[in-house]
């Protein structure tokens, strides 16, 4: 491979200064595209800021609602990193390894929140997914079948996806070195550079990781279908996948060559300027798609708010993916030497995971309290049995609904709020069976 040159087609008597101010080659032409750049991806930032702070400011499902603002973030960052990559189109490269990293955390957060939406354990999950043992599988596998009651078939999704978010920022990481090298070269497909093998592995992960997706939400839909799942599968779909494909398509069109160069910019460039315009105008379109599939107002309860910033610190934080990156390792091992798999607490933050702590330990001294009552002679039992749970009256049952529920919100907030110590030391002597039950894969 060192023995050979990666030719440099830029034209040395220009650069992006050059290029946006009239005087220079094409200016006017290249003013119209940075304005429209700039604009669409102003517009777009604006729109889904303002729908993540409505997030952070009624966060009140954080098991849901951290994925959906992970998930929205995703639009600005596409379209700003897209307008700097036209406006410095010779440092493009390392711009887009930012937008190529959050598009694998992207694709996690929409893989947990469709497993959140079909419940909140492991246990409910695989009960949820109902049907037919044997169903065929899509294009181009259909001579094959899967058996989506297995119970390894959500770690099978689960790693399917996980090793995109694995691969490609290391693609991506990988193609920063060898570029600083000169051992990328955009200029030429030859397998003497480095371009066309991680373009290889980067064909063969993201197409796993889709067949994985679309298969997964095939097999869930009609489960989900309360959360509307389709339109934001279509808006996470298209922006992600959308955008990788029609960078392949400029590429294998600038390849043909079909698209020329202009005064300045060589093949290479005039790929990168449309496809970062395009870019740029389809995420004011996305921005306002995900405005109703991602819609904060089903997540308002009226007189309660949170504060954003720490809404925004606990949805950010991106240890969860991180667990489930070294779990998903530790499983494989597990599964190829055919032992059980774990049971885990996947998705719960450390704030939550201790609300869900107390509100349990909260209902055994109200149950305890209320065994009380009956040994007192104040709500009549079932004789024998130290169970109250189908004796209580409805009254006094629908009041401890009530209180349960009531005191949860509260709790939750107060977690979020930073009126709660999280470290606090817990109640002792008390049940934690419930806690551990909602473990998720």
């Amino acid at each position: 491979m060192s023995s050979h040159v990666c030719p440099d087609y830029d034209d040395p008597r220009t650069g992006p200064s050059d290029l946006l101010f009239p005087g220079g080659l094409n200016g006017k032409r290249h003013i119209i595209g940075w304005t429209i750049a700039g604009v669409c991806a102003l517009i777009s930032t604006l729109i889904s800021f303002r729908l993540i702070y409505k997030h952070a400011r009624n966060y009140t499902k954080p098991a849901e609602q951290r994925h959906i603002m992970r998930i929205v973030l995703m639009i600005p960052i596409y379209a700003v990193i897209s307008f700097l990559s036209y406006r410095f189109y010779r440092e493009a490269i390392y711009y887009e390894t930012i937008r190529d990293c959050y598009e694998a955390f992207v694709i996690y957060s929409f893989f947990i929140l469709l497993l959140t939406y079909l419940g909140d354990d492991v246990q409910t999950q695989r009960s949820k997914i109902t049907g037919s043992e044997k169903r065929q599988l899509m294009f181009p596998l259909s001579c094959l079948y899967y058996n989506p009651l297995h119970e390894n078939f959500l770690h099978w999704m689960k790693y399917g996806i996980l090793q995109y978010v694995v691969i490609k920022p290391l693609c991506t990481i990988a193609a920063v070195v060898l570029q600083y090298y000169g051992l990328y070269c955009e200029t030429e497909y030859s397998f003497h550079f480095g371009m066309v093998y991680i373009t290889i592995v980067n064909f063969i992960s993201v197409s796993v990781a889709l067949y994985c997706m679309v298969l997964f939400y095939q097999t869930i839909k009609l489960e989900i279908q309360d959360h509307s799942p389709l339109l934001k599968f279509m808006c996470v779909k298209m922006v992600v996948f959308f955008c990788y494909w029609q960078t392949c398509l400029l590429g294998m069109l600038g390849s043909a060559g079909l698209l020329k160069p202009e005064d300045g910019w060589t093949v290479i460039n005039v790929e990168l300027g449309i496809s970062s315009i395009l870019i740029c105008v389809e995420m004011v379109v996305f921005a306002i798609l995900h405005v109703y599939s991602f819609s904060y107002r089903p997540y308002v309860i009226v007189g309660r708010s949170t504060p954003a910033w720490r809404s925004l610190q606990d949805a950010f934080n991106p240890m969860d993916m991180v667990r489930e990156i070294m779990w998903a390792c530790s499983d494989t091992v597990l599964m190829i030497q055919h032992k059980p798999l774990p049971v885990r607490d996947g998705q719960l933050s450390s704030r939550l995971q201790r609300a869900h702590v107390i509100r349990v330990r909260r209902r055994d001294r109200f149950l305890k309290g209320l065994r009380n009552a009956v040994q007192h002679g104040h709500v009549h039992g079932v004789p024998g049995s130290s169970d109250i749970a189908i004796a209580v009256d409805p009254a006094v049952d629908a009041i401890y609904q009530s209180t349960l529920r009531d005191e949860a919100l509260a709790e939750e907030e107060r977690l979020l709020s930073g009126q709660l110590d999280a470290n606090a030391p817990l109640l002792q002597n008390t049940d934690d069976r419930d806690y551990h039950a909602t473990s998720r894969v």
